[in-house]
């Protein structure tokens, strides 16, 4: 019989790598591409979608997405969470080869926060109207502090990415000033004022490269396309979110996709 003197934990870990819905020209939703979730117990599920197109607004070649969670000896959880889309065309002007979003959650058994990698999380050969967009990528984000002290090593940490979500919130908020008032005043609401027990932040400190597309910090504005937000992390003290590609479509056609999405932490007896 399973002893009853073991941790209880229940994990909590989702993905997929696509969906949405349209206003414009007709409202409808965006199919969910390769939806997933990890058993309470943990375990391994994964899903996967062949070529998909969208009457024409939006297409790819490949969809999946993994999860998987466990227990060691001591107690100890790790969860590890992927979502993938290759060849992705929306609209025909923003492209891309392969976006990956793949967060690791590990929690140590402790009263500690949850400690964090985005290792594997890439975007390649990202588009905007066959212009290369270059990504300049948060360093703190991409390589910790603490990567050489033992235990932990290179594992993202709550203090660590409020550090990088205030730096990245004063940048914004300024660079939002060129877009106009209703831009700024959005802006600030979403990032100046976080909710309690929880940080936004991006693994995008900057973009270039995209033609006429007026850029701020991970965010740009594509004219005649819409807004869009890239590598977004939200994090709280047992949860964590990332979306690699949030399109909010202003153009003939309106609406919202997202692109590789993944979410997961938990709760277990300390």
């Amino acid at each position: 019989m399973k002893s009853f003197t073991k941790r209880f934990y229940s994990f909590r870990a989702d993905a997929n790598a696509l969906g949405g819905y349209l206003e414009e020209p007709y409202r409808t939703n965006v199919p969910t591409l390769a939806p997933v979730s990890l058993p309470a117990v943990g375990g391994f599920a994964m899903a996967r979608s062949e070529a998909f197109t969208f009457d024409g607004i939006i297409s790819c070649s490949l969809a999946y997405t993994r999860v998987s969670g466990r227990e060691d000896e001591k107690g100890a959880t790790s969860t590890l969470i992927t979502a993938a889309v290759e060849d992705l065309n929306i609209l025909g002007r923003l492209t891309a080869r392969r976006i990956v979003a793949q967060v690791s959650i590990s929690d140590p058994n402790s009263k500690e926060p949850i400690q964090i990698s985005r290792e594997g999380s890439v975007f390649e050969d990202l588009r905007v109207d066959g212009q290369e967009c270059r990504l300049k990528l948060n360093s703190e984000l991409q390589q910790p502090q603490n990567s050489n002290e033992g235990r932990g090593a290179g594992l993202l940490t709550w203090p660590g990415i409020a550090q990088v979500g205030q730096a990245q919130a004063r940048n914004l908020i300024q660079g939002f000033k060129r877009w106009g008032t209703a831009a700024h005043e959005w802006v600030e609401k979403r990032h100046g004022n976080p909710q309690p027990g929880s940080i936004l932040c991006s693994l995008v400190d900057g973009i270039e490269g995209c033609g006429d597309s007026i850029c701020s910090g991970h965010m740009l504005d594509i004219r005649g396309f819409g807004r869009v937000t890239l590598g977004e992390l939200r994090v709280s003290g047992d949860s964590v979110q990332l979306v690699m590609l949030r399109a909010d479509l202003g153009c003939p056609v309106t609406g919202g996709v997202t692109i590789s999405c993944v979410g997961g932490g938990g709760t277990g007896d300390n």
